[in-house]
């Protein structure tokens, strides 16, 4: 039989892996709406860093507020403009300690934006790929983002696919907006490498 702090242990972790994968999803929900004050929002204010593609690594809160509000949100979007990020397949690891937790998701993205830079050029039909390893802090009761990186796939014209046409629309870190440093790993389609999980395996725990 299981102690009554067992049992109120486990709640705890269910309860922390619901309100992660809540997070995770509401900041889907806000990126494609370029809801981009929201999305910093739900990063501490100790938070890590983010890195996205090729962009490069955007450092603490203030690295964060840059790529978000200043790189991502620095004009309004164009009509036409279409994001939908359909983020699934979640795997949630909380730490012991219970203030700390690790999440691995799939991005499925269908999009119409440029492909020659953020927010000028003919508009394109793109599917998009990839994979989040984020990284999970719990403050005052409430979790949220201490890092969050996304490893593309690919990002294809809808009319050619990603057989053709792996990667178009990334071009690197930017120039108006310069990361803190290099991107630390990209190697889309068809590179064959893989973006390792920050889980073990759960039978062999290797």
């Amino acid at each position: 039989m299981a102690t009554l702090e067992e049992l109120q242990a486990r709640m705890t972790r269910l309860e922390d892996n619901k309100q992660i994968e809540k997070l995770q999803r509401i900041y889907g929900y806000y990126l494609d709406y370029h809801e981009y004050q929201k999305v910093v929002d739900l990063f501490s204010d100790n938070a890590d860093s983010v890195e996205i593609a090729d962009y490069g690594v955007y450092k603490g809160k203030a690295g964060v507020k840059r790529f978000y509000l200043e790189l991502l949100g620095n004009k309004p979007p164009r009509v036409g403009e279409l994001s939908i990020g359909m983020i699934m397949q979640g795997v949630v690891d909380v730490d012991k300690g219970g203030r700390t937790a690790r999440g691995r998701w799939y991005c499925m993205m269908i999009e119409a934006r440029s492909t020659l830079s953020l927010h000028e050029g003919e508009l394109r039909q793109l599917w998009g790929n990839g994979i989040y390893e984020n990284e999970y802090v719990k403050e005052n009761g409430k979790w949220l983002f201490r890092k969050v990186f996304f490893f593309l796939n690919f990002r294809t014209p809808y009319e050619e696919g990603w057989l053709k046409v792996p990667v178009v629309g990334q071009n690197g870190p930017g120039t108006e907006v310069p990361p803190d440093a290099p991107p630390t790993f990209y190697y889309p389609y068809p590179s064959g490498m893989h973006l390792r999980p920050h889980y073990k395996h759960p039978i062999t725990g290797k």
